[in-house]
């Protein structure tokens, strides 16, 4: 059984990975691989499945008080992302990934992340009844919100036969922070960054804000020393300065005077 485990894990690997991916969640994952293999489940149904698995986290988060409350439904949280994990892997173990796929992989985390950031500032909020965990949940509802939305017009084809950007990495991969499969999906340009650039200060940021993103690599240990709080600060902030820098980016590309460089060609 362990050997079956192991040759999934390797058959299921990704050249490039996140850390957390390699180590932690894609081994937990492929535990899950073998039994599914010739089971009658398809990936979209995993995909699926992880959005009902993340609901009952985010409810039992907004309304379990207690610290251990808080650790219970953080650990359904990393369950919720293994099985993300899962259905990638069990799609490349059966050489069925599909383009439809990778997107509904990415719907699925736009609504996670709304229910995470609803559900920590509900958490607070019941804690100590200050209305200001209210308003800064909604503020960054608002800004997970206007991220996604860049991150979908961003990745357009239109977008990038407009203005030439290589949009196929940085902090325009959105969606890795909560699918650890969602670079699968298909974008314009995804030749990635030169070895030089990825050693440049602006890339050393970008890697700091994908890991803040990436919820599951940090969010365990806030939950440990019960201070949720530190996360919805830093995610809502991660998240509002990425909006800012992609619309500033897009200003500049398509609102300049001389328009894009392939013109405004609406119909």
């Amino acid at each position: 059984m362990l050997a079956r485990i192991v040759e999934a894990y390797r058959r299921t690997q990704k050249p490039k990975d996140l850390i957390w991916n390699r180590y932690v969640a894609r081994p937990l994952a492929a535990v899950l691989l073998v039994p599914l293999e010739r089971a009658p489940v398809t990936p979209n149904q995993v995909t699926l499945a992880t959005l009902a698995v993340f609901v009952i986290a985010a409810a039992m988060l907004a309304a379990w008080p207690t610290w251990a409350g808080l650790v219970a439904a953080v650990a359904v949280i990393e369950l919720a992302y293994v099985l993300d994990c899962v259905d990638g892997q069990l799609a490349r173990l059966r050489g069925s990934s599909t383009p439809i796929g990778a997107h509904l992989d990415f719907l699925m985390d736009e609504l996670k992340a709304f229910l995470l950031v609803a559900a920590v500032g509900i958490r607070l909020w019941r804690a100590d009844g200050s209305a200001w965990w209210l308003f800064e949940g909604l503020m960054g509802l608002v800004a997970v919100a206007s991220a996604i939305s860049l991150t979908t017009f961003i990745r357009r084809p239109e977008y990038a036969a407009a203005t030439g950007v290589d949009v196929g990495h940085g902090l325009g991969d959105y969606g890795q922070g909560f699918s650890a499969d969602s670079d699968t999906a298909p974008r314009p340009g995804t030749g990635g960054p030169s070895p030089r650039a990825r050693r440049s200060p602006k890339s050393l940021v970008e890697a700091v804000g994908r890991f803040v993103i990436h919820y599951p690599s940090y969010i365990l240990f806030v939950a440990l020393a019960n201070r949720v709080d530190l996360f919805l600060h830093v995610y809502a902030a991660i998240n509002a300065a990425y909006v800012g820098r992609s619309l500033l980016a897009v200003s500049w590309k398509l609102g300049r005077r001389g328009g894009p460089p392939n013109g405004d060609r609406r119909p």
